[in-house]
């Protein structure tokens, strides 16, 4: 919410995707400067500024909103897709080496676990650091940060799944994802073959 003169309540979200123009008065910039880039890419935003978080509307019904953490004097901002089920007790040491074993494998993303909160989630990131950067240029890669951790849960979602079920090890639950990918990758090249034979017969 925002008051009278348009800047954000003190300890309250502020839904901004109905006029990036309230956010004039937030602070730091840097903050105000993702907040209005996420929205005018056509992102639906809620700011806490007490916090310096964003939060993104996820595409995945599954998931909760897609989270971000300002960092105003790095200039940089943490991306956050949160697997949506707590993790039990007895099985968050196997969550943990799934997370090592998976941050190993990919080269944008890595996986974390929070034994404290007992989650399990996807983080990407943006630095721009003292580069001054255009406020579309700036959203375009927020959202393509976001969109990677989204997309990067998606694909380790059963392997998560089958981790907190207790019903696979960390590395059997890596072996699903790496098959998984494996039957993707054909699927694709079994589709692109198919649109080059449909092509040949058509000349």
């Amino acid at each position: 919410m925002t008051n009278a003169s348009g800047a954000p309540e003190e300890g309250a979200s502020s839904g901004i995707s109905r006029s990036y123009v309230q956010l004039d008065a937030v602070e730091p910039a840097f903050l105000r400067d993702v907040a209005i880039s996420l929205v005018l890419t056509g992102h639906d935003v809620d700011l806490d500024v007490d916090v310096a978080t964003v939060e993104v509307a996820s595409e995945d019904a599954r998931m909760g909103d897609l989270f971000g953490v300002v960092r105003s004097q790095a200039r940089s901002v943490s991306c956050y897709a949160v697997y949506p089920v707590p993790i039990p007790v007895a099985h968050r040491q196997s969550a943990v080496e799934l997370a090592v074993r998976a941050s190993d494998a990919e080269f944008d993303a890595t996986i974390e676990v929070d034994l404290a909160a007992g989650s399990i989630a996807v983080r990407t990131s943006v630095t721009v650091g003292e580069v001054e950067i255009p406020t579309g240029a700036l959203g375009g890669l927020l959202g393509l940060a976001f969109a990677t951790a989204e997309q990067q849960l998606v694909r380790y979602w059963p392997a998560i799944e089958a981790v907190l079920s207790g019903s696979a090890s960390a590395s059997d639950a890596m072996a699903m994802v790496r098959e998984n990918d494996r039957l993707e990758l054909e699927a694709e090249r079994a589709e692109l073959d198919r649109i080059l034979e449909a092509r040949r017969s058509d000349s």
